[in-house]
């Protein structure tokens, strides 16, 4: 199964041409927002949806399964071949998804944005405390609560939102950098020869200049 983690920016923009690549039935959309007039202006719903649950609006649209919560650990049980797809904008929610792939031996694909720029990176199990761990390169992941939408008193999303301005066009980047992550790890790196796997790209960032690809710990 692939989930997808996230149905706001990223994860909006992301949902109908991933469905072009899975059958939606393999689909499973995860998000405990509603959808809000404010969001219209860099997420790709109709005004139709406003109030209504993001991960089931888009659900119901293209035809995937559906979770309206927000994803925690337990919550969903998963299996080592699931691919999650992890498009939030808070380190609580990344951190316990690179937790469920260390226990489980599922893999998973993350992408973010800020205003203008995006990046997406991929995790497997064995690269734990190795230089292409997201922890690693980014240590913040494991200390940083803040922005969790599961916090009473944050209420939704909206308020981070707010301060972490983003264009429509960064929303996309990160998707098309993610499902680009996905083809190529999921769909093609099983074809492959293990040498040529180890030279495979695990991360990809954009700003309004130019594009960088990291393979192992540097990056071109």
């Amino acid at each position: 199964m692939n989930y997808i983690i996230g149905c706001g920016g990223v994860g909006s923009a992301i949902v109908p041409s991933f469905c072009l690549l899975r059958d939606p039935s393999e689909v499973t959309l995860i998000d405990g927002d509603k959808l809000e007039k404010k969001n219209l202006n860099r997420q790709l719903f109709d005004a139709s949806n406003i109030g209504q649950n993001k991960a089931q609006a888009l659900g119901q649209k293209y035809g995937c399964q559906f979770v309206p919560e927000w994803y925690a650990k337990g919550k969903v049980r998963h299996y080592r071949h699931d691919w999650l797809l992890c498009l939030v904008d808070n380190h609580r929610t990344r951190l316990e998804v690179l937790e469920v792939c260390d226990e489980v031996g599922c893999q998973a694909i993350f992408a973010a944005n800020e205003m203008h720029s995006s990046e997406a990176y991929y995790y497997r199990r064995s690269w734990h405390g190795t230089e292409r761990d997201p922890r690693v390169y980014y240590p913040e992941i494991a200390t940083d609560r803040s922005g969790d939408p599961r916090v009473a008193s944050i209420g939704c999303t909206g308020e981070v939102q707010e301060r972490n301005r983003q264009l429509v066009s960064a929303n996309f980047m990160a998707a098309a950098l993610a499902e680009h992550l996905y083809v190529l790890w999921c769909m093609k790196a099983p074809r492959m020869d293990s040498e040529t796997v180890e030279l495979l790209p695990h991360k990809f960032a954009a700003n309004l200049s130019k594009l960088e690809t990291y393979r192992g710990g540097r990056h071109e």
